[in-house]
């Protein structure tokens, strides 16, 4: 299976050159947008572009478990990006792999969700794992995935706002960043 279009480097090299030159700060602004709607007790659905994605909660919470939890869905994102940006930056600098993976845990308090003992409910730590299976230089990955840290929106919010560990394993084992 290929995971990457043959042209696909082309459509990279494009968006990439349209941003760099672009001179109005409003031509390189992204925007997203979630519009959630509470449905049932803890059920609720969001629409992002043309797509209704469901949320829910445990039934130990109060939920249906119809959906991931929204913390699952923030974890969720941070993977996504990842993967979307390692693609990218793979592509950019002539890396082809055969498999990637990115595996995201975080953990918090959940005291703070309930204002118990003054406790902070936001996200203590996350552990970014990436798992690539490639015949590519391990020194090629190991850049890419620096550089894919760096340029990932969501990788780059996170460690603004807590401790976040990064891990890579390449064709199985783990290599240092």
């Amino acid at each position: 299976m290929q995971l990457v279009s043959p042209n696909f480097k082309s459509i990279v090299e494009e968006m990439r050159a349209k941003v760099a030159a672009a001179k109005d700060p409003n031509q390189t602004t992204g925007t997203v947008r979630a519009d959630a709607k509470l449905l049932g007790q803890q059920y609720q659905e969001v629409n992002v572009k043309d797509f209704v994605i469901a949320a829910d909660e445990p039934i130990l919470s109060g939920g249906t478990d119809k959906g991931p939890t929204p913390l699952d869905f923030f974890a969720a994102s941070v993977g996504f990006c990842e993967n979307v940006m390692f693609t990218r930056h793979a592509t950019l600098h002539g890396l082809e792999f055969d498999s990637l993976e990115t595996s995201v845990r975080g953990h918090w308090d959940r005291r703070g969700q309930y204002e118990i003992d003054g406790t902070n409910p936001s996200f203590k730590d996350m552990t970014v794992e990436t798992r690539v299976t490639t015949k590519g230089p391990v020194e090629k990955v190991v850049q890419v995935a620096r550089i894919t840290h760096r340029t990932c929106p969501m990788h780059a919010t996170i460690t603004k706002a807590m401790n976040v560990t990064d891990k890579l394993f390449v064709n199985g084992q783990e290599v240092p960043l």
